[in-house]
C-alpha cells in the first residue's frame, strides 16, 4: 500500500511492507564526493517489531551494484544507507540507479540518482 506524504518539503509516497512502512528516502539525488553533505541515499522506516530489513541497488541493466547497509537507528526508526559505492568499494558512475527492500518476503522498489 502508498500513501503520501511531505517530506523535506517533496512529496514522498510512504510504502507499506507488513508492519513496516518506508517513511522516506532522503537525498534521492546524490554525490557520493566525500564532501559531508548529501553524500549517502538514506531510506528511514517505522519498524514497530524491529526485524530485520534488507535491500539491494541495481544498475539499469538488472545488474546488482551494491546492498545497503544498515545506519543510525532511533526508536521505532530504521535506516539503510547506500554511499554510492559498488560491492568492490569504487564510487559507482553518475546515473539512476534502482533500490529494492526486502521485508519478510516482500518487495518494494524505487529509484535514487547519482550525481557527479
Amino acid at each position: 500500500a502508498a500513501l503520501l506524504a511531505m517530506t523535506a518539503g517533496s512529496l514522498f509516497a510512504t510504502t507499506t511492507l507488513g508492519s513496516l512502512t518506508l517513511t522516506a528516502v532522503k537525498c534521492r539525488i546524490f554525490t557520493p564526493n566525500g564532501d559531508g553533505y548529501n553524500d549517502k541515499a538514506r531510506f528511514e522506516f517505522d519498524n514497530p517489531e524491529q526485524l530485520p530489513i534488507g535491500g539491494t541497488v541495481f544498475d539499469l541493466s538488472g545488474a546488482r551494484v551494491a546492498r545497503l547497509q544498515p545506519g543510525q537507528s532511533t526508536n521505532s526508526v530504521d535506516v539503510l544507507l547506500w554511499d554510492g559505492k559498488d560491492v568492490d568499494g569504487r564510487v559507482v558512475a553518475g546515473g539512476i540507479y534502482i533500490y529494492q527492500i526486502e521485508f519478510q518476503g516482500k518487495t518494494a522498489t524505487g529509484t535514487v540518482v547519482v550525481a557527479r
